[in-house]
């Protein structure tokens, strides 16, 4: 028995996705051993080599969550490899070898070793020859959830196999031919149900990771035009010293004509300049979450590029919301991608920005002008309706949903004058 879970183990290890440890390959072998018990002890088959292939499924969700999906598909490849390799070798060493001298104690024990040994060679050829094929990453294979079809697939087939095959005879009984099959349904949903929420947990993790890839590059993007603002800043300090320095000498010959038309024609032309740096970014200081703060920065800087008259109302500091950081600035984003876009088709194009802190909430509201070409409001709120060509239409779908996962958010959109209005209300979660 120790043996032929080692061999299960080795031949998984083999095909494995990842490098596996000695840890992890430890650790999957006194998995096998435990799940194998209903086997060995009990000599429930099929059942018990059901619950093998499950055991071998869960180790490959949980153990290696980067490559949850081609762990579950190459576990059970390893359980198929196993059997068939091992029987191929047991085959031909009978064949070659004669039963009554294999039945020997000291020439048994070495056809053991020699059978170990190319069980070890063949699945090991094998394994690398079936990574090359399935693990390259080209087409539809890269993708985590046509593993998870892939997966469905193989347990299903392995499963009609072990109950169609392996399930003692029925004896013509109706009541163990109902029985059968319904525990056979049942163990393949149960399993597929555990893919389902595996593959819906991948899903979700994707795109947090998403989200916070975003989130970074904003943050990237924030430290950018610090470090464009703080240059501008330095230059303008030397700018003004020379100024000061002109000033001085009109001041000290006390030529005051000459001070005026100085100032006319040199320094108060440069107004201009000063006003078209100043971005308005003073009170997102107040804004005490950095993922969220890099966000409205860069947006409303993107915003100010484009041309458009950007607005920002942060009057007190905000330390926190009341909402996953992750998901907040992919509501945010949305919102302000869309009010850009929007907004670029207006003659006037303007945006604004309002976070106020209540006592019990926070607020948030985001305006901006629209050319309104009578699309009903309920309408932009339906999954694939875009008033865009070549878009999916599920930027404010998306948003709404992920609100609606929050017992403490409330969302009002609303059109009024001209302008597109998306106030969100974010309740303070009482402990």
């Amino acid at each position: 028995m120790l043996l032929s879970f080692f061999q299960l183990s080795l031949a998984i290890r083999n095909v494995w996705p990842t490098r596996m440890g000695l840890k992890a390959f430890s650790a999957l072998y006194m998995l096998l051993l435990l799940a194998g018990m209903p086997v060995t002890l009990l000599g429930c088959i099929p059942y018990g080599l059901f619950g093998i292939l499950v055991a071998v499924c869960t180790y490959g969700l949980v153990a290696y969550r980067d490559t949850a999906s081609q762990n579950v598909c190459m576990g059970m490849v390893g359980c198929v490899l196993t059997i068939v390799a091992d029987n191929f070798l047991t085959s031909l060493l009978h064949m070659i070898i004669p039963e009554s001298f294999i039945r020997q104690p000291y020439v048994s024990f070495g056809v053991r070793l020699i059978h170990i040994l190319l069980f070890y060679l063949i699945t090991l050829f094998c394994g690398r020859l079936i990574k090359k094929m399935l693990l390259s990453g080209r087409g539809v294979l890269r993708l985590p959830q046509m593993w998870y079809l892939i997966d469905a697939a193989l347990l299903l087939l392995i499963t009609i196999y072990l109950f169609d095959n392996l399930i003692p005879g029925q004896n013509g009984s109706v009541g163990k031919m109902i029985y059968n099959n319904a525990l056979h349904v049942s163990g393949y949903l149960l399993v597929m149900l555990f893919l389902l929420l595996a593959m819906r947990r991948s899903y979700s993790e994707q795109i947090k990771t998403e989200a916070k890839q975003k989130a970074w590059q904003d943050l990237q993007d924030y430290t950018h035009n610090l470090e464009t603002m703080y240059h501008s800043l330095r230059s303008f300090k030397h700018d003004y010293v020379n100024i000061l320095l002109s000033l001085s000498g009109y001041i000290e010959q006390r030529d005051m004509d000459e001070l005026k038309k100085f100032f006319e024609e040199k320094i108060f032309p440069t107004k201009h300049l000063i006003d078209q740096g100043d971005y308005k970014l003073n009170q997102l200081s107040n804004i005490g979450v950095l993922e969220i703060k890099s966000l409205l920065s860069a947006k409303m800087i993107y915003a100010h590029e484009s041309g458009i008259d950007v607005t920002i109302d942060i009057p007190d500091k905000v330390g926190s919301f009341q909402i996953d950081t992750v998901d907040l600035a992919r509501i945010l984003g949305i919102f302000l991608d869309n009010a850009i876009e929007a907004t670029l088709e207006t003659e006037q194009p303007q945006i604004g920005l309002n976070i106020i802190q209540n006592k019990d909430s926070v607020s948030i509201t985001i305006c901006n002008r629209f050319a309104d070409n009578g699309v009903a409001l309920h309408k932009l709120k339906q999954t694939g309706f875009s008033t865009k060509d070549g878009h999916q239409g599920i930027g404010l779908s998306n948003a709404q949903k992920i609100i609606r996962a929050y017992d403490n958010a409330l969302l009002e959109t609303t059109m009024q004058d001209g302008c597109f209005i998306q106030h969100m209300e974010l309740a303070t979660r009482k402990e």
